[in-house]
């Protein structure tokens, strides 16, 4: 597991939190309705920041990565749930 060497300002593991929190919005949503989308939103935010970071942050790349392989198994169980409905 890669170790955290860079804090943001505010203490918080990761500079630019905004894909941090719209990752955890999506992890947590318990209304199906509005599942997909949060989803979505956490995704683009993730990529965007990789993208921002591609050469610079090796731990934030590892979290990015692990957040978005979570992500993908949330789909598809919302997936599979939806089916069984």
């Amino acid at each position: 597991m890669a170790s955290i060497t860079a804090a943001g300002s505010d203490g918080s593991l990761f500079p630019a939190r905004g894909w941090h929190e719209l990752y955890h919005a999506a992890i947590i949503e318990l209304d199906s309705a509005k599942l997909r989308g949060r989803i979505a939103e956490a995704r683009r935010a993730i990529v965007s920041r990789a993208k921002e970071i591609l050469t610079t942050s090796q731990d934030e790349h590892y979290f990015l990565n692990d957040a978005l392989r979570s992500l993908l198994l949330l789909e598809a169980a919302a997936e599979r749930e939806k089916q069984a409905s």
